[in-house]
């Protein structure tokens, strides 16, 4: 039995969620804080494509509910899958956004599955914030 491989992290945004959704879902902004290029179809069964700076990863949408949660599958070429969840939670005075990358049981695993390093999730909520804050000044 494999180990569970997971990273979990959690930023509270000075943004309702709806911007929040919005910054997760139009692949202009995705482009601005997450990944080079982003194509996404948040919708259950979409595709999704992403050009980082460690390479390309590609998957498909398990999970869109707008403005409460956004799941996909990603792998890059001849590496096992992970599962990204976003998590929003409306709160008073913005939102809470919890993400989760977890390495996908299965013949995939087996190939090496990497979810992102805790550090690379931590610096892309930081760049999420100042996607939203430049959103709100625009």
């Amino acid at each position: 039995m494999s180990e569970e491989r997971s990273v979990e992290r959690e930023a509270v945004l000075e943004a309702e969620p709806e911007r929040v959704w919005e910054a997760l879902t139009d692949v202009r902004l995705l482009s601005e804080w997450f990944a080079d290029e982003a194509e996404l179809d948040p919708v259950p069964g979409g595709e999704v494509s992403f050009e980082c700076e460690d390479g390309e990863r590609r998957g498909i949408v398990r999970r869109a509910e707008p403005e409460r949660e956004l799941s996909f599958t990603w792998a890059r070429p001849g590496e096992g899958e992970s599962l990204v969840t976003f998590r929003l939670e409306p709160l008073e005075l913005g939102t809470r956004l919890v993400v989760v990358e977890r390495a996908l049981e299965g013949p995939l695993a087996l190939a090496g599955a990497r979810p992102l390093a805790g550090a690379a999730w931590s610096a892309r909520l930081e760049a999420l914030e100042l996607c939203l804050g430049a959103l709100v000044l625009a």
